[in-house]
This record gives structure tokens, sequence and C-alpha cells, in this order.
């Protein structure tokens, strides 16, 4: 095998690279559009096992099954996948899509988010963390006030953070890697395009060119994952636990959560 090629020795170097430094490269992970249980879900609360994980619920589309499967699994914590995962932004102008937007309204929006939280927090209980992961990554920075003054104490999306409280009391942290590639169907984007969005990352923290302090993020959706992009996570999770240079970070710690 060349290994001057191989995208799994550029990891290890960058985790060799972090030790050096003194302090080791930190990873999370976080698993969006849960609604209900099953094998995939079992598979991912089994790998993530060694890691942590925060699984971002859909509430409107919570199945009974998945509060009963998460009662035993500590590592797991729960956090608001917005509220249905509906794209509310107008369609054919290019804006993407949002359900937590300021197409329809603060009130409209917040009244969702509302009975979401109540639904997450009666089922989950203390295993829900008040994080607003939006829908597709996107969410109005008119919202981040509102959200903060109800008692949600994070945010993550998508992409190195700007700001790591953007609003008082309100930490955002996100994630930065995403196995799946999209645009032509859920499949998984290779080893060497995955590992390169987590380096890009690392390295970036690593020599300053952004926040040093953001752990760096590992994007799964369970429900698309297909068989490599499992058998991907499955290294990924081992070779972070494996190397001494390397450390997952749970998401209550990630999020300065005290439990």
């Amino acid at each position: 095998m060349d290994t001057d090629n191989d995208p799994w020795v550029s990891l290890n170097a960058e985790f060799d690279a972090w030790a050096a430094s003194g302090q080791p490269a930190t990873l999370w992970w976080r698993d969006d559009d849960a609604r209900a249980s099953g094998p995939k879900l079992a598979r991912l609360i089994e790998l993530s096992s060694s890691a942590g994980i925060l699984l971002a619920v859909i509430p409107a589309r919570l199945q009974s099954d998945l509060v009963k499967d998460l009662s035993t699994v500590p590592h797991v914590q729960v956090a608001q996948h917005g509220y249905a995962h509906i794209n509310h932004a107008p369609r054919g102008q290019g804006l993407g899509a949002w359900e937590l937007g300021m197409h329809r309204g603060l009130e409209a929006v917040m009244a969702d988010l509302d009975a979401g939280r109540e639904q997450l927090e009666t089922s989950f209980a203390e295993r829900f963390l008040p994080i607003v992961v939006p829908p597709w990554n996107h969410i109005d920075p008119a919202l981040l006030s509102p959200i903060a003054s109800r008692g949600y104490v994070g945010v993550s999306t998508f992409g190195p953070r700007i700001d790591v409280e953007p609003v008082s009391g309100l930490t955002v942290v996100n994630a930065h890697c995403d196995p799946i590639r999209w645009k032509t169907g859920a499949e998984f984007r290779g080893d060497d395009k995955t590992i390169a969005q987590l380096l890009e990352h690392l390295q970036a923290r690593r020599t300053g060119q952004v926040d040093v302090h953001e752990v760096t993020g590992y994007l799964t959706h369970h429900i698309d994952l297909d068989l490599p992009g499992w058998e991907f996570s499955a290294r990924l999770a081992q070779a972070v636990h494996d190397h001494p240079g390397a450390a997952w970070v749970a998401p209550t710690e990630v999020f300065r959560i005290s439990r």
C-alpha cells in the first residue's frame, strides 16, 4: 500500500502533530434526523459508545420506541432538530431549505420550537440538552436572542464558527465533516474527501486560522448512511479512541453543560 497517499496516515500524522503541541486533537459526534428506533440506530449507538454522541431528534416525528431505546444508553444525549423538518422558505428563489428562518415570522417559529422542546423534555428528561440543531444547518441570526431567552444554551450548524457566544448564554459549536455526498443521492463521499474535511478544520485550529477551542465535529445521518459510510465511521471512532494525540469529547463538555 502506498502510505504516501493513504488519508488515514495523514489523519494519524495530524494527531501526532497535536500530541507534539501538548494537547490532543478533540472531536465530537453529532447525528441528525433521528425520529425512531431500528437497526441503524442500534448500530450508531454501538459505534459511538466510546465517543459519546449528540442525537438531533425531530420532535414532531418522534416515535415512542426511540424514547424507550435511549433510556438505557447514557452516552447518547438528545438535542432539538427544529420541529418538523419542513422547509418554509419560498421555492425557486435559490434560498435553500429553511425551517428556522424568518419566512413565516418570529411568533410561528418560536411556537414550533416551544412545542418541540416541551415534547423532548417530557420524553427524555435529563437526557435532553437545550441545544438547537437547525434542519439543513440554517438558522436566521434574528432567532438567536429569542432562543437564548427561552433557556437554550447551544446552537450547532456546519462550518467553523464565527463567534463562540453570539448572544449571552448561547454557545455555538458546529460540525465540520459530513461523510455523505448528497447531490447525487445520499452516498459515502469516500475516505479521501471525508478525511480532507476533518484535516481542514483540525489543521486550521492547530495553526490558529480558526477558533482553536471549537471541537471538530463529525456529522452523520444514520438513516442515510450506506455500508462504506458505516465502515468509515467505525474506523474513525476507533482511530480517535486509540491515538494518544486525539480524544472524543462528550456533548455536555462540548457545550459546557454541567450535569
